[in-house]
Formats: C-alpha cells, structure tokens, sequence
C-alpha cells in the first residue's frame, strides 16, 4: 500500500519532463491535464501489481483523470471519511513514527498526504457513480461463467511480514523449535480460492509443500508463507469467484469507455506514439 501512495503522490507534483530526485534520474512519460507521470512510477506500479507497463501506464493515467473529474463535480469528502482512511494507512505501518519518517523521507507534510487521500477518496466515489452502480449480474450469467471454469482448489496459508532477512530466519527457527508459538504469530487467510493468490506465489508454495516456508520478497518488505491445507473447491467459493470474474470483465468495459469519455474534455498526451496508438487506438 505503501508503494501505491508515493505513486500518486509523485504523479500529482508539476515539474520538468526530465528530473532527478534522491539521485534517480527519471522522465516523464505522459501527462494528464497538467499533471506529469514519471517513467519510473510506471515500472514500479507495473513491478509491484505483475502487470505489463502498458497496463500499468493506462491504470495511471485513469486514476488521474478519475481525481480531475471529481474536483470538477465538486464530490464532496468529509474530514471524517480523511480521518478514517488515514488512520487505516498508518495501521499498516509498525507505528505512527514509522509512518511520519516514511513522509519526511518523501518530503510531505501531513496536510498535503491528507489532501492525497481526499483525491483518492473523491475519485472512489466518482468511480462508484459512473461504474460500480451501473453493473447487474444475473445468475444465468453467473451459471455459465461456473460451467467453464477450471478446477481450483481452495487453500489455507499462514503468513508473516518482516523487514530483514535476520528477523525471517529468527522465526523459521523459531518455527522448527516451538511451531505452535511461532504459527499464532502468523496470519491465516482461512479458506479461499488458490485463483486469488498470486500465481507466482502459488506455485512456490506448491513447489515447497504443505507446511514449509516460502519466502517472498517485495520492495517494501520480506513475507513468509506457509501453505497448511488444501481442498477441493465448494460451490460457495466457485459462485464468488465467477460472480467476482463477471464483474471485472463489466468493470474493465465500462472503465475503458468511461475514460475514452473523459479525454475527450481532459488533454492525455503520451510521448511514446506506440504506447499511445497501443492503449488508445486499438
């Protein structure tokens, strides 16, 4: 989540279309209105969510025109809905000086995260508006979407983050040593769907076998998981999963058209013409 806001933050700065900052040269790639997206935002988006930087790019510059959007129809945020998400955000953190470092790091005082967080919050609403309440799904729908699905399984994992390599070893002894303890230290997912795991996470836990640690590493932190159990899929999880399948798919039309809307009223320019003749021109 970390990584998501220091992205938008940097995509609502202005600045030159080449810049340097904590000795990183970057560039921008495109602009939406007056705001600039940086090459390197789009490689860590496309890095951090296993999506191509195309995909990463468009996803971008959506969220964009979404917040232009939103302040132009005045959708109003209470300082209350501010409170409640910010408090969320800083949760996620191992406490509320790690969180104030994280923005002196990044050169952000409060009032202007919160102002980030009231986009964001404006642009949810809009999306709410213009996309999620225009979508119907109907059980025949959902009964055709079960018929050609693959068999998945449904799986249990245990997970734990830490922030160094010395910290992960620490507890996978600890787990030889004294597993009870060390397991309720971890997080369960109880049973869900191995369809919603990240396939690559999946498949090395599948590689290491029930009940052995798998260490994942992001750029934010070290995760271990475990995988414990594994079963046959229930009818409740394969109605989620297609119900959830035949949403993204209404979802995904109807935010393509509604940002096709959107350019006509706020200028996107991307400076690589094949990107653009790739995501706008198909």
């Amino acid at each position: 989540m970390r990584k998501l806001f220091i992205l938008i933050l940097t995509i609502l700065f202005t600045s030159l279309f080449t810049s340097t900052l904590y000795g990183i040269e970057d560039r921008c790639v495109a602009t939406v209105g007056t705001r600039i997206i940086w090459d390197n935002d789009v490689k860590e988006r496309a890095s951090v969510r296993n999506v191509s930087y195309e995909s990463a790019l468009f996803g971008i510059i959506a969220e964009n025109l979404f917040a232009i959007q939103a302040k132009k129809e005045n959708i109003p945020v209470s300082r209350e809905e501010v409170d409640n998400r910010l408090n969320l955000i800083i949760n996620g953190y191992a406490s509320r000086e790690k969180f104030f470092e994280f923005l002196a790091e990044n050169g952000v005082s409060i009032d202007q995260y919160r102002e980030i967080i009231a986009d964001q919050i404006r642009a949810d609403k809009l999306i709410s508006q213009k996309i999620s309440s225009k979508i119907s799904i109907s059980l025949i729908e959902i009964s055709k979407k079960i018929s050609k699905m693959s068999e998945e399984k449904e799986v249990v994992l245990l997970s734990k983050s830490f922030n160094d390599i010395s910290e992960v070893e620490s507890f996978i002894s600890n787990l030889r040593e004294n597993q009870n303890q060390a397991v309720s230290e971890m997080v369960s997912t109880g049973w869900i769907d191995s369809s919603r795991i990240d396939p690559f996470i999946m498949q090395k836990l599948k590689d290491a076998g029930k009940g052995k640690p798998v260490i994942i590493r992001t750029s934010e932190k070290i995760i271990l998981y475990i995988l414990v159990a594994e079963r046959d899929n229930s009818p409740e999880e394969k109605y989620m999963r297609a119900r959830k399948e035949i949403f993204d798919e209404k979802y995904n039309a109807l935010l393509s058209d509604y940002v096709d809307e959107l350019r006509k009223t706020i200028p996107v320019k991307i400076f690589d013409k094949s990107i653009e003749e790739q995501l706008f021109h198909k």
